[in-house]
């Protein structure tokens, strides 16, 4: 490959870090400290190469973040291989003129091991130098490489959660903009039923008709909330319930879970039908009337399954009625569209009790 191009995506690679000219961190400073003790040396250094200069992330011994690139030992580092090892620098023709032997600091020992990206790409080094000659045992030499791929990990850590924070910032964007799409969709549909409605005389299946339309913006303002994946099913209920106005008279218990999509439209609608139907008809019609919303999941067979009951007390007597309406069989079809309803008209008010495993319910 072109070499200018290799350098190019070499400093490109570097970039996507965002550690140039960051401040210190005590975890790249306590790498750059382990590494003084462990191989015995006056100083050690996290260190990034870039275009110009080199840039230390962390150093024990130096007192200073970055120097010119033209005396760097660690420029040289890249170049090889993995491990760069310089006993005694005034022996190294690489090395025997460089101002930083020739002059102050005389320095005469280098071992590096590269920082190297999972594309391949080497960044920087961990390095340890000395102002006098040695050697290293392997033993040392093998911490500086665990030491290397230590930073990498944690360069890649913070990498990875700007990228995320990134993401969610760009999803909180788009979500924002579904919604406002979504209602404008919503308002329209409602707007053109309006119109198209305006000479029916029974004006109760209008306002129902509304009012799903309104029973459904709800349920997608929930799905919002955990980036249209799931909701959460009190997030679900209480919504619904409070658009009936119901003064304190229905009461709710249960464990929360998240609902996949279907689910969360689907109970929204449910709920919504069966305190319209209460609100006209059944406990919410009297002033004495109370419902009792509940749910467990049951563990007993072959799978969990999510069991809902409604039970309504203290109201008119009621009865099945003899013709069933768009939002009757909007209940029949359960919490998730599928059944699994079963219906008492007591003398006390409706039971009604939905069951959908929870597979179903999470389903995305």
């Amino acid at each position: 490959m072109n070499i200018a191009l290799q350098e190019r995506e070499r400093l490109e690679a570097l970039a996507s870090f965002n550690m140039l000219d960051s401040p210190r961190e005590g975890d790249f400073d306590e790498i750059a400290d382990l590494a003084s003790r462990i191989c015995g040396t006056p100083i050690a250094v996290v260190n990034l190469i870039a275009e110009h200069r080199q840039f230390f992330k962390a150093e024990v011994g130096l007192g200073v973040r970055e120097t010119p690139l033209d005396s760097s030992f660690c420029a040289k580092a890249i170049l090889e291989e993995e491990f760069l090892l310089v006993p005694d620098a005034t022996k190294d023709p690489r090395f025997d003129c460089n101002p930083l032997v020739t002059g102050e600091p005389k320095l005469r020992f280098y071992a590096g091991a590269l920082l190297r990206t999972a594309a391949g790409h080497a960044i920087g080094t961990v390095c340890v130098l000395d102002y006098q000659p040695r050697e290293l045992t392997s033993l040392q030499q093998d911490a500086l490489r665990v030491l290397a791929r230590q930073v990498m990990r944690q360069l890649e850590l913070r990498k990875a959660l700007r990228d995320l924070d990134d993401a969610q910032r760009q999803q909180a964007v788009l979500n924002a903009e579904i919604a406002h799409r979504m209602k404008n969709t919503l308002a329209m549909v409602q707007a053109i039923a309006t119109q198209t409605l305006k000479g029916v005389t029974e004006r109760d299946a209008v306002e129902a008709f509304s009012r799903r339309i309104a029973a459904m913006g709800a349920a997608h303002d929930q799905l919002l909330q955990q980036d249209w994946t799931a909701a959460s099913l009190i997030g679900v209920v209480r919504p619904m319930l409070d658009l009936h106005g119901d003064g304190g008279r229905i009461s709710t218990s249960g464990p929360d879970i998240d609902l996949g999509p279907k689910a969360t439209v689907s109970i929204s609608l449910l709920l919504h039908e069966l305190a319209t139907n209460a609100t006209k008809y059944g406990a919410l019609s009297a002033p004495a009337g109370e419902i009792d919303l509940s749910w467990t999941i049951d563990q007993r067979g072959a799978e969990p399954t999510l069991r809902m009951t409604w039970q309504e007390s203290g109201g008119p007597n009621v009865s099945e009625p003899s013709r069933r309406g768009f939002g009757s069989r909007l209940i029949q079809m359960g919490l998730l569209g599928k059944g699994g309803v079963e219906k008492q008209w007591r003398p006390s008010g409706l039971i009604a009790q939905f069951q959908a495993t929870m597979s179903d319910v999470q389903s995305l």
